[in-house]
């Protein structure tokens, strides 16, 4: 073969990229021009009349209009809404065979943009974040994900304060210089409500050392541990250690899943310092 073949080959595959390319090219466009009157379509329909649009969601049926339904980008919604006016369908009622239990925090999320998971139990994050997943709504993933990576005490209940002793703040467990915290007399015992259920396997604690002319740091030695997911059905899960004082101890517990950790005592009780470590959490 002659130095000519060769090049009369190499031009005819070039001249076969090139068109490849330009009929790549051609595809891109169209595609782009298509995107972009399917956009101009979804504009017209929102100013001009932006109609009620029927859900279905496992028999339950709500309704909304159009422009809750694309007021996030990429959801199912979205996507479906897109497509029914590329192919000129009409869009009046859409059925989801899915559970609706969890639909109302969907919906009012894509008309509001807010979410407040405030009293949602593990279960039901879990669950409602594999409907999320489904629907394709990212920004409520985001949110469950970020509100599950700390513990928070949001609230206590104890028997009565002891003297002076402790801040008697659930915010002060958090400070580890021992000198604030909880103290209580009889009947002796500390219920700490977490921000959400958390599954954890052990907790860093340790005693108050605020006033040691008042207060014993010791006082809490033995005290049994419990944990609820409804502050009514409790399971012991450890005790603190007889060596319970001064210093910050960490303590394996029975692996749980909890809301609520209780600490109850037969004599005076008090902590300086509280951590729970959930699952997965570096120790």
């Amino acid at each position: 073969m002659s130095i000519q073949d060769d090049l009369s080959g190499l031009k005819s595959k070039l001249e076969n990229i090139e068109g490849e390319f330009d009929s790549k090219l051609k595809e891109v466009e169209n595609k782009e021009a298509q995107f972009k009157k399917i956009e101009q379509q979804i504009e017209e329909l929102i100013s001009k009349k932006d109609s009620v649009v029927k859900l279905n969601i496992g028999g339950r049926v709500y309704q909304t209009r159009i422009s809750t339904l694309l007021s996030i980008k990429d959801t199912l919604f979205a996507k479906i809404v897109s497509n029914s006016l590329e192919n000129n369908e009409p869009l009046t009622e859409l059925f989801f065979d899915r559970s609706f239990d969890h639909f109302d925090v969907i919906i009012d999320f894509l008309r509001t943009k807010q979410f407040n998971p405030c009293g949602m139990s593990k279960s039901d994050i879990d669950e409602l974040k594999e409907e999320v997943e489904y629907y394709g709504i990212n920004e409520i993933n985001d949110i469950l994900a970020e509100i599950q990576k700390e513990v928070e005490f949001v609230g206590f209940e104890s028997s009565g304060k002891y003297s002076t002793a402790g801040t008697h703040k659930v915010e002060d467990l958090k400070d580890r210089s021992l000198m604030k915290g909880i103290c209580v007399q009889s009947p002796y015992y500390i219920t700490i409500e977490l921000n959400f259920e958390h599954e954890f396997d052990s907790i860093d604690i340790g005693g108050y050392n605020g006033n040691t002319g008042l207060w014993y740091p010791g006082n809490g030695s033995n005290a049994t541990i419990l944990t609820s997911k409804n502050k009514s059905d409790w399971t012991e899960v450890g005790k603190i250690p007889s060596n319970f004082s001064s210093s910050i101890q960490n303590i394996s517990l029975k692996r749980t899943t909890a809301k609520y950790i209780k600490f109850q005592h037969n004599s005076y009780l008090g902590i300086g310092f509280l951590q729970v470590n959930r699952i997965g959490d570096k120790k």
